[in-house]
Parts: C-alpha cells; sequence; structure tokens
C-alpha cells in the first residue's frame, strides 16, 4: 500500500511539473516546471527547421539574445512522406538543440494550412484531390487549397498530428516543447467561402446549435460589428447562416466569413482535441491579420471572427494574432474579446511589443519572427535587454496580471502625449526625444500629468466598424526585420507601494502629478534610482539627483529606474 501510494505522489507531481496555462479569474498565466513562466522568444524561418545546422545556429543565436523559447516546425511532408510511415527525425534535431542551449520550444505544426495554402501537404496529399477535397470557388474553379469540410482531409491530418503527439511522449522527456500551434493561418484571399458540395450543403443548412448556445451566452460581449451582424435580423436563434447574420459597414459578406471562420475552427479543434487525448499541452492557433490596403484571407482568424473560431470547439486554449502593424491598442484590445489569452507568436522585431503587450495585455508573450534574419543590432541588443531584465521579474511581473498596480506606456511616431492613471497618481507620458536637452531645476511635478490618452493610428487602413479609431497614420515598417521609426518608445510600471514605482523602459518621458481632488503644498521625488532586477528584487547600481532628477528613460536603450515620492 505504501508503495501504490509513493508511486501515486510520483505521478501527481510529474503531472504537475507540466506545461500547462493557469487560469484564475481574468489572470491567466503559464507555467513552466510548475512556475509562472513568460514566453520571450522568436520565430524562425519557414524553411530554417528543414536545415540541421540552421537550427543549430537559431538557438545559439536566440541564447545570446536572452530569450527562454522559440517557436520551430513540424512539418507533414517530411513527417509523413508516405503514408503512414512516419519520420520525426527533425523534430528530434529540434527538441535536442534547444534542449541544448536551455531553451523552450513552441512546436508550430504545418499540417493542412500554412499562411492559407496547403503546401506542406505530403505529395499523396496533394496529388490526390479527388480523395482530398479542395476549397472551390463560387466560379467552380478548385483552388490549391484543402477543404476544411472534408472528412478525408480531417482523418489524414489528425493521424500525421496524433501520431507526432505519441512521439513527444516517448521523445521529450524533459518537457522542452511547452506549447503547441495547430496549423497556421486558415483561410482564402480567393473566395469569402468554399462552395464545394459539402459546404454548400453546410451552407445552405440552419446554423449549428453550437454557434447558438455561443451567441446567447455572450450576448453583450460579442465583437460589436458581430453583435450588430445578429441584432441587424432580430437576435433570432433559428435559421440559416443569411437569416441570422447581416452584412455590416467594412464587411459586404459578413455571414459567409463567419460560416467558413466557424468551419474552419471546427475542422481545427477537432484534430486538436485529438491530439490532447494524448499529449495534453496548451495549444493555440494563429491569423493573418488586415494589412494596409484592406486585404486578408477571408475566414481567418480576425478580430470581426474571433467569436466564430471560439464557438467552434474548446481544444484551442486561445487565438493570436500575427502583429506586423504597430497599432498595438487596436489589435491587443481586439484580441482579448470574450477573454481570450494574448499571445503575439509573430511580430516585426519590436522591443516596445513586448513591453507594452506584456505590460498593458497581460500577454503571456511575445516572439518577433525571422530570429535568423535580423540584421538591426541596434534592435537586437534592445530586445536581449529587456528579454532579459523580463526573465528576472517574471514573477512579479505575472503577479500583477490583470491588476490596476502594472500598465504599459507606448509612445507611437507623432502621438499626442498622454497619461494612465495607477494609485493616486496621473502619470503623463511624452516621448523622451523631445526632453534630450531640458534641464528641470526644480519645475513642479504638480503642473505635470494633464494630458489625455491618445493613440495614433499606424496601420493605414480603413478601420471596420467595431473597431476602435485612433487619430493619425503613418505607415509601419515595409517589412518584419525593418528598423523601428523614430521616437519610438514604450514601458512597463509597476506600482509596488503606493508611493513606489518601477519603471522599465525606452524612449519615453514620464511624469508624475496627484490625481485632482487630492490635497498636498508640493509633490517631489524621494528618489530616483537607477538599477536591474535579479530574482525579481531590484538591484540600484545609481542615484540621480539635481539637474538628472527626472524620469526619462533614453531612446534606444533600455533603462530600468525605482521611483520613489513624497506629498506635504
Amino acid at each position: 500500500m505504501k508503495k501504490i501510494f509513493i508511486l501515486l505522489l510520483i505521478s501527481n507531481l510529474a503531472l504537475a511539473q507540466f506545461p500547462q496555462l493557469s487560469k484564475v479569474g481574468n489572470q491567466t498565466k503559464m507555467l513552466v516546471d510548475g512556475k509562472p513562466f513568460l514566453i520571450l522568444g522568436s520565430e524562425m524561418h519557414n524553411s530554417t527547421g528543414t536545415d540541421t545546422a540552421a537550427v543549430t545556429a537559431v538557438m545559439k543565436e536566440a541564447k545570446t539574445l536572452k530569450m527562454n523559447t522559440v517557436l520551430g516546425y513540424a512539418y507533414w511532408e517530411i513527417v509523413e512522406p508516405v503514408e503512414g510511415k512516419f519520420n520525426f527525425d527533425l523534430v528530434d534535431h529540434l527538441i535536442l538543440a534547444a534542449e541544448k542551449e536551455n531553451l523552450k520550444l513552441i512546436l508550430v505544426w504545418f499540417g493542412s494550412w500554412k499562411s492559407t495554402t496547403s503546401s506542406y501537404a505530403p505529395e499523396w496529399v496533394k496529388t490526390n484531390p479527388q480523395r482530398f477535397e479542395r476549397y472551390v470557388t463560387e466560379d467552380g474553379s478548385s483552388l490549391e487549397i484543402l477543404s476544411p469540410f472534408s472528412d478525408e482531409n480531417l482523418k489524414a491530418d489528425t493521424k500525421a498530428y496524433v501520431a507526432l503527439m505519441k512521439h513527444l511522449i516517448d521523445f521529450d522527456k524533459k518537457h522542452t516543447v511547452i506549447m503547441l500551434q495547430p496549423e497556421n493561418e486558415p483561410g482564402t484571399f480567393m473566395s469569402y467561402r468554399d462552395f464545394s458540395p459539402k459546404a454548400q450543403k453546410a451552407w445552405q443548412a440552419i446554423v449549428p446549435k453550437e454557434v447558438i448556445d455561443y451567441l446567447v451566452k455572450n450576448k453583450g460581449k460579442l465583437f460589436p460589428a458581430f453583435e450588430n451582424a445578429w441584432a441587424t435580423n432580430g437576435s433570432q436563434t433559428k435559421g440559416t447562416w443569411q437569416e441570422l447574420f447581416a452584412d455590416q459597414p467594412g464587411y459586404p459578406h459578413y455571414a459567409e466569413e463567419l460560416f467558413m471562420a466557424f468551419h474552419y475552427s471546427k475542422f481545427i479543434n477537432a484534430f486538436a482535441a485529438e491530439g490532447r487525448k494524448v499529449l495534453d499541452l496548451p495549444s493555440y492557433c494563429n491569423g493573418w491579420l488586415y494589412n494596409k490596403l484592406g486585404y486578408y484571407p477571408h475566414g481567418t482568424i480576425n478580430p470581426h471572427v474571433l467569436d466564430m473560431y471560439r464557438a467552434g470547439g474548446n481544444a484551442l486554449d486561445f487565438y493570436s494574432p500575427n502583429v506586423y502593424s504597430l497599432d498595438y491598442d487596436m489589435l491587443f484590445s481586439a484580441y482579448k474579446t470574450g477573454g481570450n489569452t494574448l499571445f503575439i507568436p509573430e511580430s516585426i522585431l519590436s522591443p516596445a511589443g513586448v513591453l507594452y503587450a506584456i505590460g498593458e495585455y497581460d500577454a503571456i508573450g511575445f516572439a518577433p519572427y525571422g530570429i535568423d534574419g535580423w540584421t538591426y543590432e541596434k534592435n537586437k541588443t534592445l530586445l536581449s535587454d529587456v528579454n532579459q531584465t523580463l526573465a528576472e521579474m517574471s514573477g512579479l511581473i505575472t503577479s500583477k496580471f490583470n491588476s490596476p498596480e502594472m500598465r504599459g506606456l507606448y509612445q507611437a511616431p507623432m502621438a499626442k502625449n498622454k497619461s494612465i492613471e495607477m494609485g493616486d497618481y496621473v502619470l503623463s507620458v511624452s516621448s523622451a526625444e523631445s526632453h534630450r536637452f531640458a534641464i528641470d531645476f526644480g519645475k513642479s511635478l504638480e503642473k505635470a500629468g494633464k494630458e489625455t490618452i491618445s493613440f495614433p493610428q499606424l496601420m493605414g487602413i480603413e478601420i471596420p466598424e467595431g473597431m476602435p479609431k485612433p487619430e493619425t497614420q503613418q505607415d509601419p515598417p515595409s517589412n518584419p526585420f525593418a528598423g523601428l521609426p523614430k521616437d519610438y518608445g514604450a514601458a512597463i510600471v509597476v506600482q509596488n507601494s503606493a508611493d513606489e514605482f518601477y519603471i522599465l523602459g525606452y524612449g519615453l518621458r514620464v511624469d508624475f502629478a496627484l490625481k485632482n481632488g487630492i490635497a498636498f503644498k508640493h509633490l517631489g521625488y524621494r528618489s530616483i534610482e537607477k538599477g536591474h532586477f535579479k530574482n525579481n528584487e531590484f538591484v540600484s547600481t545609481k542615484r540621480w539627483n539635481g539637474d538628472e532628477l527626472k524620469v526619462v528613460l533614453p531612446e534606444g536603450e533600455l533603462t530600468v529606474l525605482k521611483v520613489r515620492l513624497y506629498r506635504n
């Protein structure tokens, strides 16, 4: 009996150490080895995983940049080159290369869809359209995209994915793989919906019960355009897709997009659920967002159809945006709809994005794309410093998730100064560049902090109905590896006590004022100390005073400050 108890205890301890998402109320944390874990990483290029030497180099580079995670790939065409015969050599090398550098791995499954196409399907799938049905356009044209309505497509993808999960159970004993991304950016540019025979039958049928149940349960909390699309036709709970959902401004084929989003979700959740029966790791899928010209793959995981992905199943824990825009507020807030957990699996090389997503939106992680293609050394150095600092204070930061005691600051090019409130204080935020030569000499803090929040629009697209409409416009970097604009800064602010704050970031100036109605004669700084974090504790290395007694985080370098104020 004692032996059985010991075995059960060991088994329970092993289970407790398995990577998992912890959800308590509105707070979600990633747990690795039983401890809160911020995913600070990058995604490699699409074909890098087929080159073992390149994979080894990527892991070394990730370690140099103080990352703790890499997003790498398992390719269906290589895992199952012949139906029923599996080869996991590249997956094994990926895991071992990450393990050697003490890195964690998020494994992306390039199966039925990658960037909308089915290019990573095996040859025996690609060359047999009679068995593996294709997506069909309204004019009857067949696309080289697997249809999500095909049972054969689902069975084949599921079989390969489950085989991969079984292999991970046997091979990845150290839990190097902490999360899974089944599929990548479903959808198509060529048609609003699939017109294949099975798709047509589903389109003409009444809306499935799963959708109706989701609508009823979440009424009043849906994405605004989706809420309006349902309400326009009387918020009915029975009917076809066309009968229930009306087109909205910016979405001329809304019912068709919702229809496709739901069925893509059904497909992905169905085979992900089978995989989780074998290996229960956190799982998500990502979407290809609207670009500056308004083009995007219809049915992909964009904010206006996110609710339909959530209605399609629960095998995936959340859905993520690929962020190649600088309009963080519009995107991040949209992907928090309905309590969706925020994680950024792809982005431009953006240290500011890391700080802002985590500080303001409680993101469990951030991973700029293309670590094996970055040439901007200044950005790489800054990202390395951000990663190192966040890793050293990850326990403190995750303890503040969904709390007013942590905020993110983001100062975009050409943006007006803005302000936020924390505790008794108003923090006025402006660009550090505009204060390069400023000398305060006793400037009264009482006059600061009167600006209002204003976020710029940088995407250069027409914003669909139901999304926030920021004020100014400027094109984002032209590609994922471009340098960031001048005057571009961000920070995380943690309130440690009523009059004490930690601020880490760059490119910003922060001024403090007390809220209106709080009586005081004078407000001043007790001290401003520069330093770093070690095991969630601040270590002071320098004390600022005199004409340097101000909270300025210089452009292009990470600065960590402890700010203490007094009022009398």
